[in-house]
């Protein structure tokens, strides 16, 4: 292999370990940003606004990485695809460190105030969200379709929860008024989460186009 073709692939795969670093950066965030809602520690919800600009540097890396080598290498086939890839999962791993910016500051704005209802369906939203992100990432890594299309089935199990909490959080606001702006915070919480769903399913969908060469729209 040429000098030339060895750097070519050295690129590429540190690219990949960009995008590895960026889906464990954003799986922190996310659950950060619900360990302060849960706890209403606004010091926790801080730190994930922080460090959102960890995530957006290495966005941005990532996307001037694929953008250069496009420009510059001209890659075919399966190299062409990869890139494609990666710079589409890496706009869907930071709108999702945005999501969990937009959960911390509920929190932040919240002053405290205590949770309208214990909702056992956000916690277990994240929980399935987060084994989303390690299958998506092990996908990724493994070059894995059917894994990728076997973690978007989970999906359903998050659009379930989000409309279960969505329904006890609107009877809440119709019998009780004075809980009508804490429970709007959950509830763009709830659609933070549900929208989070979805972005780790645009994931798989880039990794199965990568991998077969196929746009499958799962989510």
């Amino acid at each position: 292999m040429s000098h030339y073709r060895e750097r070519y692939h050295n690129e590429l795969e540190e690219l990949k370990t960009d995008v590895d670093k960026l889906v464990n950066q954003v799986d922190l965030a996310l659950a950060r940003s619900v360990d302060a809602l849960r706890d209403y520690n606004m010091d926790k919800a801080r730190d994930v606004i922080r460090d959102d600009q960890v995530i957006d540097d290495l966005s941005l890396k990532i996307e001037k990485r694929c953008m250069q080598l496009l420009a510059l290498q001209q890659p075919m086939a399966k190299d062409l695809r990869l890139i494609i890839a990666i710079l589409k999962i890496g706009i869907d791993l930071e709108r999702i460190g945005d999501l969990s910016v937009d959960i911390s500051r509920v929190v932040i704005h919240s002053k405290n105030k205590v949770h309208v209802k214990s909702l056992k369906n956000i916690p277990r939203m994240v929980e399935i969200i987060r084994d989303m992100l390690t299958h998506a990432l092990k996908a990724f890594d493994e070059r894995d379709s059917d894994l990728a299309r076997e973690t978007t089935k989970w999906d359903y199990e998050i659009d379930s929860h989000y409309v279960k909490v969505r329904d006890t959080l609107l009877k809440i606001i119709s019998e009780n008024s004075d809980l009508i702006e804490d429970a709007t915070t959950l509830l763009l919480v709830n659609k933070h989460l549900e929208r989070i769903g979805d972005h780790v399913c645009n994931i798989c969908e880039s990794i199965i186009y990568m991998v077969d060469a196929k746009r499958e729209h799962l989510n």
